[in-house]
Order: C-alpha cells, then structure tokens, then sequence
C-alpha cells in the first residue's frame, strides 16, 4: 500500500482502516464499531467504504444529530470505552484511533473492547508513540504553532519525568508497551506503523527518507505514532 488517499472528509487514519481491512476476509456486511467517535466523520466515511453496519460511541455527543441521518445502518450513541454499551460479540472489527492514550484504564478498555468483538474480530488501534522525537506532524487540523507548542509541552513533560498519560501528558505508547496492553486480551498482533507511513506519506517524502523512517532501526522514535492490528483471542 504505497498510494496516498486525500480527502477533505476525514484524515489518513480512517482511510487506512478501510484499505488494511480490505484483505482481511471481514465478508460484505461487517458490523465495525468505533470506539471513541469524536464528531463522526471518520465513522461516517467508514460505513460509506465497508457497508455494512457502524455503531460509533464517545463519551460527549459532539456530532451534529443529523449526521448521517440517510445512510442505513449507521448510529452514534453516548457512552464510555470503560462500559460499553452493547452485548458480547456484537461486532466484528473495532477501530480505535487515538483514544487510548486518554482513557484512565487501557487495560479495561481493551479487556470491553474484545467483549463485544465476536470471536476471531480485529481491532484496529492507533496511538502516539510515546519515544517520538517529534509528533503531531500529520494533525490535519491544526496550526504550525500549535504544532509547535504540542511538540514544547512534550518536552517539557519529559525533562519533569511526567510524559505519561496517567500524568496528563499526550503520550502514547511505544509498540512494545502497546503489545503489554493488547497481549491478554488479542493475538496476531501486528504492527502497522511502517505500512501507514509509507500510506501516509508515500507522496510527500523522498523515497529514501521515507525507507529510513519507516526502518526497525529507526521508526521507534521517528514515527510520530504506532498501529497495530490484532484478532480476538
């Protein structure tokens, strides 16, 4: 997957779920659920690519109520990661796109995220890593010195030995804490991080520049964030 989506709808985290799920045999109707669906934009740009059904949830209702209101099958509903609000095995893939690094438990938010995946389901899972060197580059939203200012509250927070998500800071994850947290509940861990940066960035950086970022020598602090894809144990 070398090939970079633009859109104006949502960003490349989405439009990457969509492209990485396309070979994984979900079948035509699959039932995804987002964990953590911000105003629902992502959600509905989802359900319009995979069909089937989406369910999205997050903790405020900051989606616009009419939202998706002629696209079949496609809900948004208030609600808590820590207690979700659905029956066991109700989905069949779950992207979770960073929303873990504000939860107050990961573990338990990934242990009720594998409850209502069926047996065999995917969760798609990004997050910050947290031995970046520089982050929030990709932030489609945002200004060169909010940027700037992130990358300065970072740093700061890591000279006071505070750059941790229990502390308040915007951390993440690295890839081998991440798999610490998913081990008990998912198998098949895969991670992504290299294959989204080419995805991402495929057009925007020098080839060579591009194989040195996204190398096991280096990505571990030159990603800015990791993705993983695993199955339910």
């Amino acid at each position: 997957m070398t090939d970079t989506v633009e859109s104006d709808d949502t960003h490349a985290g989405a439009q990457h779920f969509c492209r990485t799920l396309a070979s994984r045999g979900l079948g035509p109707e699959p039932r995804v659920f987002v964990a953590g669906c911000g105003k629902g934009h992502e959600a509905l740009f989802i359900r319009k690519e995979l069909g089937g059904s989406l369910t999205g949830v997050d903790i405020g209702e900051e989606w616009d109520p009419a939202l998706g209101s002629d696209v079949p099958n496609f809900r948004l509903v208030a609600g808590s990661v820590l207690d979700v609000p659905f029956p066991d095995n109700s989905f069949d893939v779950v992207f979770y796109h960073h929303v873990i690094e504000h939860v107050t438990d990961p573990v338990g938010c990934l242990r009720e995220l594998g409850r209502v995946l069926r047996p065999g389901g995917l969760i798609y899972l990004g997050t910050p890593n947290r031995h970046r060197a520089v982050g929030y580059l990709g932030s489609f939203d945002a200004s060169a010195k909010d940027k700037l200012m992130w990358n300065l509250s970072d740093y700061k927070a890591r000279l006071a030995g505070r750059f941790h998500n229990e502390l308040g800071a915007h951390a993440g994850f690295t890839e081998h804490e991440l798999t610490g947290l998913m081990r008990e509940q998912f198998t098949d861990i895969e991670f992504l991080t290299g294959d989204y940066l080419r995805y991402k960035y495929g057009a925007r950086l020098p080839d060579r520049a591009l194989r040195a970022v996204t190398s096991r020598a280096l990505r571990g602090f030159a990603a800015p964030s990791v993705y993983a894809i695993a199955r339910k144990s």
